[in-house]
């Protein structure tokens, strides 16, 4: 019988290298992406026909806007830290979904969390302040009548008030307040929609205070107002609550001193720091706890996401870090170096020093001190990330046990 004889082995039968194995490896991966970028792209283009076909126009373009600004940052990620972000003296900095806004002289920039630049705006206005949202922002002159609300990538809407502008606010849901001088009273607020429609508006009396502070609920329906005044030669804070869809002001308590602070802690609960003390209202009015620090002073305060809240106060040379809980209650009181800001994000709280940045448990316990080229101007915390900022870089800060576990891996 005549042997059959064997051709040549198929490629696919061959051994593969390690270095064709990666390079298939890594063909898989783009191959992946492609789809996942070009299935991002179908479902944000079929949710703009939806949002337009169904007649919700208003506030879907806006909505429409921060989705499209979501999966570009998404899709395109950065190429990390440390990046120079061009704001050389940090004037204000807050946390937006997956990004941040940082406040200089000149402007600010909007920065994702993965090092790609997603905006910059040379405003040019005399004394720029921001009030930050989820998805925007609005930048405003403090020392003029105009303001301009952003997405993280573009110019949403540049309006000009009739008088000087002196606070904004800028809910999660795109709602925003503005206060301006009013002639005929104390200051006059105005509530808009994210679409730049106007809810309300709000004439305070001088008995009725200048607004100091301004915040949203979380759901954006309701606004807290903390507004100063003069009463029997004493300085005096009141605390109000609007309901947006009512216009009427619940005057909830009031404090002695200048408001520092104002925050929603919860649906129900609001957090109000005046010179020294701490208080939490009920939305419905009346005080829930308090907790009083008087004979120090308050140098900074940081409130997380779940609404726990550190205080840094001094007196004399001294620092002292207390932890309260939702309910105010003191969770623990330490000495500490002395440091210009505090941090505080779950169960741990940075300090940032003239030389660096350090970590402590909310016990009291240091877990790590990280020495700086430069002093610390702000610090961005979350489980995920340490960002800090130096003068005109940002980078990322990452904890010496976890530093060295990964060496011990590799």
């Amino acid at each position: 019988m005549r042997k059959r004889q064997r051709g040549p082995r198929p490629v696919s039968d061959e051994p593969l290298s390690a270095g064709r194995v990666e390079y298939l490896e890594q063909a898989r991966e783009r191959v992946r992406n492609r789809r996942i970028r070009r299935t991002a792209l179908i479902v944000v283009a079929l949710t703009l026909v939806v949002l337009f076909t169904t007649g919700i126009v208003g506030s879907s373009v806006a909505m429409a806007k921060d989705w499209a600004d979501t999966a570009r940052i998404l899709l395109f990620p950065g190429t990390g830290w440390p990046q120079q972000t061009g704001v050389m003296e940090v004037k204000q900095l807050a946390a937006m979904n997956s990004s941040f806004v940082e406040l200089g002289e000149e402007g600010c920039v909007v920065w994702s969390r993965t090092g790609t630049r997603l905006n910059s705006i040379q405003s040019g206005y005399a004394r720029p302040a921001l009030a930050v949202g989820k998805n925007r922002f609005v930048l405003y002159n403090r020392s003029g009548n105009e303001l301009r609300v952003e997405s993280r990538t573009q110019n949403l809407y540049t309006k000009t008030m009739e008088s000087s502008i002196t606070l904004c606010a800028m809910a999660d849901n795109g709602t925003l307040a503005v206060v301006t001088e009013d002639p005929g009273s104390a200051a006059q607020i105005r509530v808009y929609s994210s679409a730049m429609e106007q809810l309300l508006s709000w004439s305070l009396t001088i008995a009725d205070g200048t607004p100091l502070r301004l915040a949203f609920s979380p759901d954006g329906r309701r606004l807290a107002v903390a507004a100063v005044t003069v009463n029997g030669g004493q300085m005096v804070t009141n605390f109000y609550v609007v309901t947006l869809a009512q216009g009427d002001p619940l005057l909830v308590g009031s404090g002695s001193g200048a408001a520092q602070w104002l925050s929603w802690t919860g649906s129900q609960s609001i957090l109000a720091v005046c010179d020294s003390r701490a208080v939490l209202y009920n939305a419905s009015g009346g005080e829930r706890a308090a907790y009083d620090f008087t004979g120090q002073t308050l140098r900074d305060i940081s409130v997380d996401a779940s609404g726990n809240t550190a205080l840094l106060l001094a007196s004399g040379q001294l620092c002292q870090a207390v932890m309260l809980g939702r309910d105010l209650g003191v969770e623990n009181t330490t000495q500490v170096q002395a440091s210009n800001r505090i941090v505080r994000s779950g169960a741990q709280f940075y300090l940032l020093t003239d030389n660096g940045v350090e970590c402590l448990s909310t016990d009291g316990t240091s877990q790590w001190t990280q020495s700086l080229s430069a002093r610390p101007q702000g610090l961005l915390a979350d489980r995920r990330q340490l960002l800090v900022f130096c003068g005109n870089t940002v980078q990322g800060l990452t904890p010496p046990a976890a530093e060295n576990n990964a060496q011990s891996n590799t």
